[in-house]
């Protein structure tokens, strides 16, 4: 691996100086922080208001009176561009059916997707590192208990699934090949993991650099493409039943211009004389981009791809 972005701080906790070293294997197409942090460190990187994974129903929206015509314009042709699809119920029907299935979810957070889960008749655990993530979803009534993906909790091991879902999870691990032979042990014969991470192939990555809003590091410690996020699962043994992406719309939101100006702002503030500066997002920026991704392959358009693999 070789040096690939020096990040001068958290941008989440401006207070922290601590800069983090990513490198890069361009053969293996897979990222990673160098030194990788602390256990006993990694519970601090999520001590912060503003996580969604602190609202019980998080939106990133924007008020109607901020957008413009040309941001309408901007945002509606995106739009009509984009055929990825989020993990929703109705891509869970579309994908697997209806029947009822025991499910568990790595990562729930506040336990929205399980509460939608369970609404159609499914039978669901799930598993959380995040106290106050953990909090919300089990004032919500569900099975959820404290641990991750690579300890996990006693409540859930004692039984398998015929489902687990890691969505935006396995980039946050520090061993994630011990996460993904967790998840295969958990699983029945035949059983599907459903996982979906950040796209570092994404041509956004590219024109933001540091201050793309899904490297969120420290918190994210591996990174992947299509390549090495099939290669991980292929080599615990799981059998890639597809690769799909999502996340272009939303690129050319004004939320997203404006959080990455302001990512910017904050890592630029620290002053770290190795710090290599991006161009800074706009409106015009924004539009470049649209121009050089409309027509892209999925692998450079989409902002995170999801696999859904089974179990031999």
């Amino acid at each position: 691996m070789k040096p690939w972005l020096l990040i001068p701080g958290d941008w989440r906790r401006p207070a922290n100086k601590e800069s983090f070293q990513l490198y890069w294997c361009e053969e293996s197409q897979l990222g990673c922080i160098h030194p990788l942090p602390e256990l006993n460190k990694i519970a601090s990187f999520y001590e912060i208001d503003e996580y969604y994974t602190h609202y019980a129903d998080f939106t990133n929206s924007e008020s109607s009176s901020s957008i413009s015509f040309l941001d309408r314009f901007r945002t509606h042709l995106a739009w009509r561009f984009d055929r990825g699809v989020d993990l929703t119920s109705q891509w869970w029907k579309q994908q697997f059916g209806t029947a009822s299935c025991s499910i568990l979810e790595i990562g729930c957070a506040s336990g929205k997707r399980l509460k939608e889960l369970q609404a159609d008749g499914h039978k669901v655990w799930g598993v959380e590192p995040d106290r106050q993530a953990l909090a919300l979803s089990q004032q919500g009534g569900l099975d959820v208990f404290y641990g991750t993906a690579e300890s996990l909790p006693p409540e859930v091991k004692c039984r398998q699934y015929d489902m687990i879902v890691m969505n935006h999870v396995l980039e946050h691990t520090r061993e994630p090949l011990l996460a993904l032979r967790n998840a295969m042990q958990l699983l029945v014969d035949g059983g599907k993991l459903v996982m979906e991470v950040p796209n570092n192939s994404c041509i956004g990555l590219k024109s933001s650099g540091i201050a793309w809003l899904h490297l969120d590091v420290p918190r994210h410690l591996y990174f992947f493409t299509p390549q090495s996020f099939r290669a991980i699962c292929e080599k615990v043994g799981f059998e890639i039943i597809s690769i799909d992406f999502n996340g272009y719309y939303r690129q050319f939101c004004n939320c997203v211009i404006d959080e990455e100006r302001k990512i910017l702002s904050v890592l630029d503030s620290m002053a770290d004389p190795q710090m290599v500066k991006p161009k800074e997002n706009s409106k015009l920026q924004a539009w470049n981009l649209l121009r050089k991704t409309i027509f892209a392959p999925d692998a450079k358009k989409y902002d995170s791809l999801r696999i859904v693999a089974q179990k031999p």
